[in-house]
């Protein structure tokens, strides 16, 4: 039972399919069997209550007369000589043997109460057919003309009589059986399997399910109306559940990372920035006051470059969305599209589509920072063509970067925004990183797809009218 139990439905469904088609066969052959031995009783007892009649009305006489002869030669007749496999037996109304075709073996006047294969036939007189042993009894009574019963001619037939028609059915019906079972084991096997095939794919999609990441699109299950397609139906949309909950986990990881990245940013460079103002402040008060020795001037302009540079890296870690700025306006797009028309006029193709036409109330100096990092970085990665699409939609403005260069990993794209990463020799700065602070910082939102040849940058910036 535990063998069955852990069997897979591969093999079970078929094997139960072929288990009932063989027990079907065997019933029904069962039934074929008895029919056919019933059959051959019958046609014996039709054979036998046809010579009975023609018997008992010869030996009618006979037994008026009291010849016993007349009644043996008669008995005699219808048998060949030497058969044992049949008797007659003639009982007079006093229940005794009056004549047979085998005298040895039932002796005249020999009462039938003492006789093994007769002494059924008292008790059972009314019946006329009926078993004994190894012998198949028929009764028929011998009436006089006036319908008077002299006696009664008992019938005795082996049964080996009826085996050799019986036999020939069972051939039949066990060649029949074979030919039945040939053809259709395969085809409930074949059926078996195309029953199983559906719930081995929603187990083995179960199963995959459990070690890793699993897509809807592979899993090919069975999407019909019957139990097997209902659960593939649930199990798709449990997939996609799961998916979308993984995407917005990720997402979420990757916010609160990029935001614990953000405040410990800010908080070093707020740390760098106080006693960095100090040293340059300290170089400007050296250069009124001071000597004026051209060694130190050299020395110190050297300091301020590094100064100023590092101020600059921090200043770019501060952002900051809230700076007073004007209307986002056509005229900032336009002179965007100036800036990087550098980059594209030798080898790309410029796909522009603005459907600005008078200002928003969106800060221009943000939202052209975060357009200029994305479009130079589409520049770089394209091969043919960048496009910038821009829609002033009733709520905010929504806007859509893209360019045809080669596909980022995915497993890249989960520390896309994250500065300063380096991975298979590619290293980024602070433009994603800055650019996702400002989204953030105005209240926007940003997503990236990037399949089949085609990166998209994908930003809405909500309006907030007064």
């Amino acid at each position: 039972m535990k063998l069955w139990r852990d069997l897979s439905y591969r093999y079970k469904v078929p094997l139960a399919l072929s288990l009932v088609i063989v027990v079907t066969a065997l019933i029904v052959s069962l039934i074929l069997l008895a029919h056919a031995w019933r059959d051959a009783r019958e046609q014996l007892a039709t054979n036998a209550a046809a010579l009975g009649r023609v018997v008992a009305r010869s030996l009618a006489p006979a037994l008026l007369h009291d010849d016993a002869w007349t009644a043996f030669e008669i008995l005699r007749t219808p048998l060949e000589a030497g058969e044992n496999r049949r008797f007659l037996v003639v009982i007079d109304r006093g229940g005794r043997i009056y004549a047979a075709s085998d005298p040895r073996r039932f002796r005249t006047l020999t009462p039938v109460t003492e006789v093994p294969e007769l002494k059924a036939t008292v008790a059972t007189e009314g019946k006329p057919l009926h078993e004994v042993g190894e012998w198949i009894l028929l009764n028929q009574p011998v009436r006089a003309e006036d319908g008077t019963v002299l006696g009664r001619v008992v019938m005795g037939y082996h049964r080996d009589l009826v085996l050799p028609h019986f036999h020939a059915t069972v051939r039949q019906v066990l060649i029949a059986t074979a030919a039945a079972l040939l053809l259709l084991l395969p085809l409930g096997w074949y059926a078996g399997n195309a029953l199983a095939v559906p719930l081995l794919r929603l187990a083995d999609c179960f199963s995959r399910a459990g070690r890793g990441p699993l897509s809807p699109s592979e899993c090919r299950l069975d999407r019909g109306a019957d139990e097997i397609g209902l659960l593939g139906r649930r199990f798709q949309a449990m997939l996609l559940e799961l998916e979308e909950k993984q995407r917005l986990e990720r997402q979420m990881v990757a916010t609160q990372r990029l935001a614990a990245i953000g405040r410990l940013t800010a908080g070093i460079a707020h740390e760098v920035n106080n006693p960095l103002g100090g040293m340059l402040n300290a170089i400007s008060t050296y250069r009124r006051h001071g000597r004026g020795d051209p060694l130190a001037e050299r020395t110190l302009g050297l300091i301020e470059r590094g100064l100023t540079q590092i101020r600059e890296t921090v200043g770019a870690l501060l952002v900051d969305a809230k700076l007073e700025s004007h209307p986002l306006s056509p005229t900032d797009l336009a002179d965007l599209r100036t800036l990087i028309h550098a980059q594209v006029r030798e080898r790309l193709q410029l796909d522009w589509a603005v459907a600005l036409n008078e200002p928003v109330p969106l800060p221009a100096t943000p939202v052209r920072q975060i357009l200029l990092n994305l479009l130079l970085n589409a520049c770089h990665a394209a091969e043919k063509r960048v496009a910038l699409r821009l829609d002033t939609q009733a709520d905010g403005l929504l806007l859509q970067i893209e360019n045809d260069g080669r596909t980022i990993p995915p497993k890249r794209l989960e520390h896309l925004y994250e500065p300063f990463v380096e991975e298979e020799g590619e290293g980024r700065g602070l433009g994603l990183w800055i650019v996702y602070q400002l989204v953030r910082q105005l209240d926007g939102r940003i997503d990236v797809t990037s399949e089949h040849g085609l990166t998209r940058f994908t930003l809405f910036l909500p309006i907030k009218r007064s």
